[in-house]
């Protein structure tokens, strides 16, 4: 797979998607401050003979002859979608012709054709099977369920899947960013760290102040979740003790109930229907998973983490405040623990390996394990930075 940061793929379900017009409203954002080159990928399946699109066929397919073909749109009075992004102010936009088993071949040529400084807003879905982008979104019509072929092979890769009325979307590409030439996504969801407990496995240390690579572990946190979110909100009764932090800080209505508690409160004090919780024990944000989860919450109340183990992961994980009247009756009726409201909402339970990723610090030798693999990962960093 070959790794481009600097690229955004919009891939689409079907047609009347408004897919061209989502990525030319990106193009005329940022091509004030950046060097966009719009790119359209038109995949051929030379073997089928007939045009993927229907009995009448522009021509396309079989103007192709060789492997692929990089076209240069140079007018911007047509109606094409490459003269759109041109019209958008992409400083170049090409189309690639390619045939499907050649992908990965016609992109590399055509990136050796890219300014390394420029950012790439790209239309394609089989793009996707080959590039891994920053962002990949998929937009789909509201009234029309199919998939098409193309999508169906990658659509699990989305880092977001949004729908199209016929007039508009219901995600805008405003809430498209780009940071260190990378693009990201800026979720209208608020982000939770609950921060109020008493770290007693911790030796008496506060866990969320322990310093991860000279920071308190619950800056590192947040600076991990800044971009991604409209809001970020601190859960913990000491106020002054987070005010550093320059957050709004929510402490439990009522005192000694537990993160039931906590989640209570804090859904209440949020801006958003949609909450990320997370503990403040967690140092390491998985981003596409918390995606992942955000896109898999329509239509449910939690979306929470499972590992291979069937352990659940209640603080790290999509609550909606339409859990909020059951939370209410739960601890009126003195319940804390969160797998009561489990068995009163719709919960989507989400897979995901923490090998890789995943550490929870609640205990000394927790955090000193952590504390070493990461200065052993700078160390390694820094004598590969030596040799270059």
């Amino acid at each position: 797979m070959i790794k481009r940061p600097e690229f955004i793929i919009l891939g689409s379900t079907g047609r009347n998607t408004g897919k061209t017009e989502f990525a030319c409203r990106l193009i005329s954002r940022f091509s004030k401050q950046f060097k966009v080159i719009g790119v359209k990928v038109t995949s051929i399946d030379r073997d089928e003979g007939f045009c993927p699109r229907g009995p009448e066929s522009c021509g396309v397919c079989a103007s192709l002859t060789t492997d692929f073909e990089i076209i240069e749109e140079t007018k911007i009075n047509l109606g094409k979608d490459t003269s759109r992004m041109l019209q958008a102010g992409a400083q170049k936009v090409y189309w690639l012709k390619v045939d499907k088993n050649c992908i990965e071949k016609g992109i590399n040529a055509l990136i050796e054709q890219l300014p390394q400084d420029a950012i790439v807003v790209a239309e394609s879905n089989s793009l996707r099977t080959v590039v891994e982008p920053s962002l990949f979104i998929v937009i789909k019509n509201k009234n029309d369920n199919t998939i098409k072929e193309g999508c169906s092979q990658v659509i699990d890769f989305a880092n977001k899947i949004i729908e199209f009325d016929n007039m508009n979307w219901d995600f805008s590409p405003d809430r498209v960013i780009i940071k260190n030439n990378t693009w990201m996504i800026r979720e209208k969801a608020t982000a939770i760290i609950l921060a109020g407990g008493k770290s007693s496995r911790m030796g008496g240390e506060d866990k969320s102040l322990l310093p991860v690579e000279g920071k308190p572990m619950i800056l590192s946190i947040i600076n991990q979740l800044e971009d991604y979110f409209d809001e970020i909100i601190i859960g913990a009764n000491d106020i002054e003790k987070y005010r550093f932090l320059n957050r709004k800080v929510i402490p439990d209505i009522e005192r000694e109930k537990g993160p039931l508690m906590g989640i209570l409160s804090c859904l209440k004090a949020s801006t958003n229907e949609i909450n990320f919780i997370t503990a403040c024990d967690i140092p390491v944000m998985n981003i596409k998973l918390i995606q992942t989860m955000i896109n898999l919450s329509v239509n449910v109340d939690i979306v929470m983490p499972v590992n291979d183990q069937d352990k659940h992961e209640p603080l790290f994980a999509i609550y909606k405040k339409s859990v909020i009247e059951d939370t209410e009756l739960i601890l009126k009726n003195n319940g804390r623990r969160i797998i009561e409201l489990l068995n009163r909402v719709k919960v989507r339970f989400v897979d995901f390996n923490a090998e890789n990723w995943y550490q929870n610090l609640n205990r000394k030798e927790d955090y000193v394990g952590f504390i070493k693999k990461v200065e052993s990962r700078n160390c390694q960093r820094n004598d590969f930075n030596k040799q270059l």
